[in-house]
């Protein structure tokens, strides 16, 4: 099998379209392994950053394919899972709350999953506190709605959550995504010592990319109203 050292160069050097379409190619000449699909949901994981809109969608959704045929290739292997359960996770973020509610136990289940494998990984721990945030926040109505369609809709709690942004804040500190979001959860808490202290943080970081300036406009927002 082919190795790829020259796809993961390209990765590193943020070469996201080429990297993905020489895999594709791989791919359409009869090569089918979970390394190589795991790879391409990561590329597409990346090339979605640079997109908006319906292009951004579609592009989720291709990564959410691979990822999941990664994972039916071999349950075991941490990547794959990782990949998968963000893409996923992704994707779910798009719909309307009554399907995101529906999707929601499958999401949890590859989350769970894929920490089980490794429970360290910071950006699955983030993702599953934001599943819990989510449903943390339900709306009486909203979860009255979901009850109706679904026989049981998953909950969580502000405290669920606030374990997992607290375990990716000790892995990875200068997150200003995962800082905003830990504030949220003190505040919900009333906790508003704490939330200055992580918006006032967050504001100070540099800032990596147009996500990072609204996540960082957000922390503005918040902080006067703290």
């Amino acid at each position: 099998m082919e190795s790829f050292a020259v796809s993961d160069k390209q990765f590193d050097d943020r070469e996201f379209a080429k990297g993905l379409n020489e895999l594709k190619k791989r791919r359409e000449n009869g090569e089918l392994s979970c390394d190589l699909l795991w790879r391409m949901c990561r590329f597409c994981h990346e090339l979605s950053n640079t997109m908006t809109g319906e292009q951004r969608r579609k592009v989720l959704i291709e990564g959410r394919d691979y990822g999941l045929q990664a994972m039916e290739l071999d349950p075991n292997c941490f990547l794959a899972a990782k990949w998968a359960a963000i893409l996923f996770g992704l994707v779910v973020d798009q719909l309307p709350t009554k399907e995101k509610i529906s999707e929601g136990g499958k999401l949890k289940d590859m989350l769970d999953k894929a920490l089980e494998l490794e429970p360290t990984d910071f950006a699955l721990l983030h993702l599953r506190a934001r599943f819990s945030f989510t449903l943390a926040n339900l709306s009486w109505l909203e979860r009255k709605a979901a009850s109706m369609l679904y026989s049981e809709v998953p909950k969580a709690t502000i405290d669920d959550a606030l374990v997992d942004f607290e375990a990716a804040y000790q892995q990875h500190s200068d997150w200003i995504e995962n800082l905003l979001f830990l504030s949220k959860c003190h505040i919900a808490k009333k906790e508003k010592k704490q939330a200055r202290e992580l918006l006032s943080k967050a504001i100070e970081l540099p800032k990596e990319s147009s996500n990072d300036e609204q996540f960082v406009t957000e922390c503005k927002s918040l902080l006067q109203k703290c």
